[in-house]
């Protein structure tokens, strides 16, 4: 039996840093990540997302985004976004979980 390949991690790091800063902002339910992110990294997130108070959201820009392969099934990234009021960079650990990439470890400055 082979396994198919990863797919590229540069296509996961924006995505998930983006869907992460919107959820901890209250724009989007966290449980959004549930599948991208592990249950360690999700109770983090959990602890730190705002509830969502309906009041309107600016929109969050992905602008640039720079990943590193630490070997076959990790990968770390970078990326920055702006988040309507200003550039914050964020850090992502991607691990291999079947047959995907799944964030262990993200920090947004």
């Amino acid at each position: 039996m082979t396994t198919a390949p990863l797919p590229d991690p540069e296509e996961v790091c924006g995505p998930l840093v983006l869907t992460a800063v919107e959820a901890l902002q209250g724009g989007r339910p966290l449980a959004q990540l549930v599948r991208w992110v592990s249950p360690e990294l999700y109770e983090r997130l959990t602890a730190a997302a705002a509830a969502p108070d309906g009041s309107p959201r600016r929109r969050i820009t992905v602008l640039r985004t720079l990943v590193c392969r630490v070997d076959e099934r990790t990968a770390e990234g970078s990326v920055v976004v702006h988040d309507g009021t200003r550039v914050r960079a964020a850090a992502v650990r991607l691990e291999a979980h079947r047959g995907r990439w799944r964030a262990t470890v993200l920090e947004i400055g």
